[in-house]
C-alpha cells in the first residue's frame, strides 16, 4: 500500500455557485412585478397629503375656536362693565351698586 495524498481540485473562478434555472427564476418575478413598484412611493405621498391636511385643518378649527372664546370673554367683559360700570365717576358707581343690589334681590 502506498501512501497516496488526497487529489486536490483546483479552485476557479468559473465554478457555478448557482442552479441553471435560478437566474431565470430571478428575472421573470421582476418582469412581472414592474407596474408593484410605485405603490409604496405613492403610498407615502397620499400618506403625507392626507397628514398636512389634517393638521391643516386642526389648526384652523383651534385657532377659530380661540376667535370665538375670545369674542364671548370681551362679550362678557362688556357686559360686565356695563351692569356694575367701570368706576370713572361716583354716580357709574351708584349704577352699579343699583344693578347689583336688584341681582342680589331677584
Amino acid at each position: 500500500m502506498k501512501n497516496r495524498q488526497p487529489t486536490t481540485r483546483p479552485l476557479t473562478t468559473s465554478a457555478r455557485v448557482h442552479p441553471p434555472f435560478l437566474p431565470y427564476l430571478h428575472n421573470a418575478s421582476r418582469s412581472k412585478s414592474k407596474g408593484l413598484k410605485w405603490i409604496p412611493p405613492l403610498a407615502a405621498v397620499v400618506t403625507a397629503g392626507y397628514a398636512a391636511s389634517s393638521y391643516h385643518q386642526a389648526r384652523e378649527t383651534a385657532a377659530q375656536q380661540q376667535a370665538d372664546a375670545d369674542a364671548e370673554r370681551r362679550r362678557h367683559e362688556a357686559l360686565m362693565a356695563d351692569a356694575y360700570g367701570d368706576r370713572d365717576s361716583l354716580e357709574a358707581l351708584e349704577r352699579a351698586v343699583a344693578a347689583y343690589e336688584a341681582q342680589r334681590k331677584g
